[in-house]
């Protein structure tokens, strides 16, 4: 009968937790060197709900990069486990696409408009027209319509990393992975390629896992930020971001969210600039 007298009534089975989208569960990640096998990642957990921007924030060397390889199934645990959707990450996939820091992940030979058309027969064998109509428009939203018979050497880095975000979408995965793919840009275009990624997400709603050291770029981009200590990465906080708050960069709630989340990363070396 005791057993029966559950959430205050008999026989009432209290409900069960949404399964995340994507979890992170106790893991530990290694890598070999020539002379040592080093700890990346130390124990690290998290959720990510769909439609989610989760930023992976913390100082370099504290495995950021590392964990975003193992999320996409390019490295295997060393401990815990990585699941999506209640299945375990095991290898690589097309609902995790990455794009990476570096400019030259395209393929050279081919031309914006064929970088895309490639992707979408690669994964799902439409019609040549079809394909083509369907990299016009993925180039439209990310500016580029004139640029379609471009090749990647004639494109500056921010058209490149339209291109690679351009051929993400193409996917039609379920996971945007990107491993700070802004940070070589200078700084006015960084700024234009968060504007550009924030407007396809209110079109697309993709779920976003973004890697990066800057705070500002954390703040501007994220839903939440998971805080990571210096080597080996260990969660030491999640903080939520509701941009519509904070309104624009001179808001006083953004300079309150920047100066807590410098305190927790760096404690009482505040002086020191990421």
């Amino acid at each position: 009968m005791a057993d029966r007298l559950i959430s205050g009534g008999l026989g009432v089975a209290p409900p069960k937790p949404p399964v995340p989208f994507l979890e992170v569960r106790n893991l530990t990640l290694q890598y070999k060197t020539a002379q040592y096998l080093v700890t990346a990642t130390q124990d690290v957990g998290f959720q990510v709900q769909e439609s989610d921007r989760l930023i992976l924030l913390g100082p370099s060397g504290c495995g950021k990069s590392t964990m975003l390889k193992a999320i996409g199934g390019f490295l295997k645990p060393a401990q815990g486990e990585i699941s999506l959707n209640g299945k375990e990450v095991k290898k690589p996939g097309v609902d995790r696409a990455m794009v990476f820091q570096e400019f030259d992940q395209l393929l050279p030979w081919k031309t914006a408009l064929e970088n895309i058309v490639f992707a979408i027969q690669e994964t799902r064998k439409p019609g040549r027209k079809e394909a083509l109509e369907e990299a016009r428009g993925l180039l439209h939203k990310v500016n580029l319509d004139t640029f379609e018979h471009s090749y990647p050497h004639a494109l500056s880095g921010g058209m490149k990393q339209r291109v690679a975000i351009a051929r993400c979408l193409a996917l039609k995965s379920k996971i945007i992975l990107m491993d700070e793919p802004f940070a070589s840009l200078d700084a006015l275009t960084r700024q234009k390629m968060q504007e550009d990624l924030l407007k396809l997400w209110r079109e697309t709603q993709f779920t976003l896992i973004f890697v990066t050291h800057s705070i500002d770029e954390a703040i501007t981009l994220g839903t939440r930020i998971v805080l990571l200590s210096p080597h080996p990465g260990k969660v030491v906080d999640e903080i939520p971001v509701d941009w519509s708050k904070i309104n624009s960069y001179s808001h006083p709630e953004y300079a309150g969210l920047k100066e807590k989340i410098t305190r927790i990363l760096f404690k009482d070396q505040l002086d020191y600039v990421i």
